[in-house]
């Protein structure tokens, strides 16, 4: 006899924790007794938005805070278990240039990953490229494991492992990482039913307002989707998400966070625009952007800054890291991350959004704010840089200033010389002023 009375719910929520707990590690156990996790990393186009940059690289060799963007969505992949990854490009495009090549055996080596080129001979569009890689993601049929899909051009939170675990889950045949905007009519708007998370309707920039969930272009799929992909001719996703959404084979995760797609510059009633705009979805630290340009290039930044001051604040600098430094020593503002190699001269100050790339020289007397500087860049005596991206080895002369501003490689500012609202391709020398346009609109120089 028991010595008390027993709540009996209380004894089968028990039994039934136990039970599901040992179910959680039996599923655990097969999982990694199965094939390798994969993942596809989709390279298309030419990316003409962001130039002058990819005049020198292609997109997903860009630094971004110091790392190019397909090493950040590679650690990310790596991070949620995946071990083999198939980078799809076509193959007349820069993407498969000597130095897209090397970048990927240098991430191989780096994160341990097995990495595979599918070149297309043709563009197939954005859903096509998986059909043409098939055999590569399946092991020619063997490997029947859900794997990811991660546009190269979006950056984000990524949290791969959630998306993961609600696609096993759920047992669609995908699952779509969705977020919310106040634009959709410029994405792939999304209905969604709240209470399960399955999408009910997808429709490509919709006419009409249906819904403020868009696709953020981050998937996990189930290999039978392939029967759902015709070879040899281009399918976008537009023309696959549609009809999985109708026969309930597509489900949804809301990435929470800041809305990317507000990132930028809105006119201001009585004024310029602003410098940034963020727009915070939650005390969550979280983000989502899809480059469109330079702009959003660089808008990304700060959100993406605040999030490593949380997560892996050692890789951000603060004053107090040189203030040792004596009359060497500089000032930070807000979130600033400068590379190890960079030289930066006395009583500088950098910040708020402000990366320095691997061997920049900053010279004495330096303000940088929401600003970029990529590999080898150098910024001489007192001058001031705002908002704006300095591409690999271009130069800044003393006391020049220069604001909302995209420079491709070896671009060369004279001393005291202002450059406002310009986009100055490769191997420019600029002697002589550019001042805002009336317009707005910045000026070319080619």
């Amino acid at each position: 006899m028991l010595p008390r009375a027993v709540d009996l719910s209380v004894v089968a929520a028990a039994l039934l924790l136990c039970t599901a707990t040992a179910q959680f590690f039996c599923l655990s156990a097969a999982t990694s007794a199965r094939a390798a996790m994969k993942a596809v990393v989709l390279v298309g186009g030419f990316y003409t938005h962001m130039r002058p940059l990819t005049l020198t690289l292609p997109l997903p060799l860009l630094e971004f805070c110091n790392k190019t963007l397909l090493m950040h969505q590679l650690q990310a992949l790596k991070d949620a278990g995946v071990s083999e990854v198939v980078v799809c490009v076509h193959e007349s495009r820069a993407e498969n240039s000597s130095a897209f090549d090397e970048a990927l055996r240098q991430c191989e080596s780096a994160l341990g990953l097995k990495i595979t080129v599918s070149k297309e001979s043709a563009a197939l569009g954005t859903a096509g490229p998986l059909k043409n890689a098939e055999a590569l993601i399946t092991d020619g049929g063997t490997n029947d494991s859900p794997f990811f899909v991660v546009n190269s051009d979006v950056l984000c939170a990524y949290p791969l492992r959630d998306l993961l675990h609600l696609h096993v889950k759920n047992g669609r045949e995908g699952t779509v990482l969705v977020t919310r905007s106040d634009r959709p009519s410029a994405y792939g708007a999304l209905v969604v039913d709240e209470r399960t998370g399955g999408v009910r309707h997808f429709v490509e920039k919709p006419e009409t307002f249906i819904s403020d969930l868009i696709n953020a272009g981050v998937y996990v799929f189930s290999p039978s989707v392939f029967r759902r992909i015709a070879a040899g001719r281009a399918v976008s996703m537009n023309e696959l998400l549609p009809g999985m959404a109708d026969e309930e084979q597509l489900h949804s995760m809301l990435l929470t966070g800041y809305d990317g797609t507000r990132l930028g510059r809105e006119p201001a009633a009585d004024g310029p625009p602003p410098t940034r705009l963020l727009t915070p979805r939650s005390s969550r630290h979280s983000y989502w952007v899809k480059i469109t340009g330079t702009d959003t290039f660089l808008d990304a930044v700060g959100p993406h800054l605040e999030i490593m001051r949380h997560m892996s604040p050692q890789e951000l600098t603060t004053s107090a890291a040189n203030a040792g430094a004596g009359d060497g020593g500089y000032t930070t503002k807000g979130d600033v991350m400068v590379h190890a190699s960079a030289k930066i001269g006395r009583g500088c100050v950098l910040g708020p959004r402000v990366v320095v790339g691997p061997g920049c020289e900053l010279a004495d007397g330096v303000r940088l704010e929401g600003v970029t500087l990529l590999k080898g860049a150098r910024v001489r005596g007192h001058a001031i840089v705002k908002d704006s991206l300095i591409g690999w080895g271009s130069t800044i002369g003393r006391w020049a200033y220069v604001q909302d501003c995209v420079f491709g490689e070896d671009v060369a500012v004279k001393d005291g010389v202002l450059v406002h609202s310009a986009t100055v391709l490769p191997h420019n020398k600029l002697k002589d002023s550019i001042r805002p346009s009336p317009t707005g609109e910045k000026k070319i120089v080619i």
